[in-house]
């Protein structure tokens, strides 16, 4: 609930603050959006990266505190607020200890408005997640504190142990947002009591975070293979007749990971870790499912944790590391190098040489993209002018994640490029991966009308294998159509193939748009859809993606022989 300024007084506010901080385990803060002040009661400087309690360019120094993931979301929150967007600051990200590890808070504040009703202040406290109770209020468990101190007794006094079996309620989040705090807190009680009866007395049960409950089995069972998954599995069955039983009023999954026990284990704490990583595998699996603890997984996991951290710091530094391929696209009728497809290429300093297969997921799922996808674009814009003095006409095309497209304004970072640059949009084309992610939402289509009312040409790569929304093309949201080497590659011995890259040059030459074909690698492919009257080609019968110089002497301003 929003907070008048006048029903404040602040004249001692920061006073009051330390002394109200000695009352709670919580950091209390202010934040004067107006001035860009930020004061935080005096505890969180001795526990957190921060040099005093009061400081000023607040939205730049809480980047110090912030872990540089979650950096950018908190951005988005407070200016959020000051557009009168976003009605609330209600936040659970992650700041750095004094150490630098990550600590997960959750920042909770009330908007203070002034005269204008413009929110003139935030004022709320902070809370650390990883604090835990002994005891949990809702399901009356014993908390992870517990299950640290019993794990860390049974290693010590060689106790028998055999399995934690880590169990989550799936889209716990949902059900809260759907029905209420009150109802998800019903649903923990009654999973947890089909677990307890389940386990009864041969282990122990702990509430962990969130939806997640932990069964710690002492007693071996022996001539079970994965007795985890029996005890999972029983669960599930338990939870499915009690939802059947209430006439399926409310349904919803489970999903577990187990970790064993290793008398080799140098420490019995890491079984935690294995157990989470084992349950997170479950949900990615598309949940409603168990997962055994593989080290093998766990190491490719952390591997890809490490490259991820590996390219935010080649992002950081300048985009150490980057360069863009240039791939020529051939146009048919001129015989001639129309242009090329820029493409994003990674060397690290200690991996070499990384597959854009390998580290454009990683970029789209840490959100890297968004700042790399800008840069891209840049530098490929420069690139194309440059040589633009040898060939006027000389057009380059430039890659879109659907990340861009949801979650950064682009057309304002493509418009912001074109006129720093001068840079004309007749010699730009932006192809667009079609697939099922640009449906959530709605986003795409208010984004590609946006792009034809700039004037902005588009295509649609890949054609053929993903979404094929086939509504883009009717209704002219493309410029042109890239049809999938998976249809060219064999089109002169399929004649499926064959058939469906006519009918669609067919379609699109019928919608006057232009259509370009991927893949061409061999002479008798070049010939074969020659036949069907392509606009473009590309493909490595001409050439692989190859770097500026390599391109400036082999292909730039070049005629091509079909």
């Amino acid at each position: 609930m929003d907070i008048s300024l006048e029903e404040l007084e602040f004249g001692h506010f920061h006073l009051v603050l330390n002394l109200l901080s000695k009352c709670t385990d919580d950091y209390l803060f202010i934040f004067d959006l107006e001035l860009d002040e930020y004061s935080v009661s005096e505890n969180a400087v001795s526990r957190f990266r921060l040099e005093d309690c009061q400081f000023r360019n607040a939205t730049d120094r809480l980047k110090e505190v912030c872990h540089p993931d979650d950096y950018a979301r908190l951005v988005d929150n407070i200016q959020g607020i000051q557009d009168g967007i976003v009605t609330e600051h209600d936040l659970e990200y992650r700041w750095l200890s004094k150490d630098g590890s990550p600590v997960w808070i959750n920042c909770h504040g009330q908007l203070v408005r002034g005269k204008d009703q413009s929110v003139r202040y935030i004022v709320g406290r902070i809370t650390e997640l990883g604090r835990k109770n002994i005891m949990d209020n809702v399901t009356g468990l014993y908390r992870e504190v517990k299950l640290c101190s019993d794990l860390t007794k049974i290693q010590k006094f060689d106790e028998e142990m055999d399995y934690l079996l880590l169990i989550g309620i799936d889209n716990f989040r949902e059900i809260n947002e759907k029905h209420g705090k009150s109802f998800g807190d019903q649903v923990l009680l009654a999973v947890c009591e089909c677990i307890q009866d389940c386990v009864g007395e041969a282990g122990l049960v702990y509430r962990m975070s969130g939806d997640e409950m932990l069964v710690l089995m002492k007693r071996k069972e022996i001539g079970q293979i994965d007795p985890a998954r029996e005890m999972f599995q029983r669960v599930r069955r338990k939870l499915d007749a009690n939802i059947s039983d209430s006439g399926y009023q409310h349904f919803l999954t489970i999903s577990g990971g187990s970790a064993y026990y290793s008398e080799e284990m140098d420490n019995i704490l890491k079984l935690i870790e294995q157990a989470e990583f084992s349950l997170h595998q479950a949900k990615v699996n598309g949940k409603n499912t168990y997962v055994k603890y593989d080290v093998g997984q766990h190491e490719i996991f952390l591997a890809r944790l490490d490259m991820q951290e590996r390219l935010r710091k080649a992002v950081e530094d300048d985009f150490h590391g980057f360069e863009l391929f240039y791939q020529p696209i051939i146009h048919v009728e001129k015989r001639k190098i129309l242009g090329a497809e820029a493409l994003l290429r990674w060397r690290d300093d200690v991996l070499g040489m990384v597959s854009p297969a390998v580290f454009i997921p990683l970029l789209e799922d840490s959100g890297l993209i968004i700042p790399v996808g800008r840069w891209i674009i840049k530098t490929a814009m420069r690139q194309c002018l440059e040589w633009q003095k040898q060939d006027e006409e000389f057009r380059i095309n430039i890659n879109l994640s659907f990340i861009q497209i949801r979650k950064s304004n682009l057309i304002k970072d493509i418009d912001d490029c074109m006129r720093e640059l001068n840079f004309s949009s007749k010699n730009v084309l932006f192809e667009i991966t079609e697939s099922g992610e640009l449906e959530e939402g709605g986003t795409t289509e208010g984004i590609l009308q946006n792009f034809q009312r700039r004037n902005l040409n588009l295509a649609i790569d890949d054609f053929g294998t993903g979404y094929s929304n086939l509504r883009y093309i009717k209704e002219m949201m493309f410029d042109l159509v890239k049809i999938d080497q998976a249809f060219i590659r064999n089109i002169k011995d399929n004649q499926y193939d064959y058939l469906v890259v006519k009918q669609f040059t067919e379609l699109a030459h019928s919608l006057n748009l232009k259509v370009c074909y991927e893949g061409v690698e061999t002479y008798d492919v070049l010939q074969c859809v020659l036949e069907l009257e392509p606009d473009y080609i590309q493909g490595y019968y001409f050439a692989k993606p190859v770097s500026v110089w390599e391109f400036e002497s082999k292909f730039l301003c070049k005629f091509i022989r079909l």
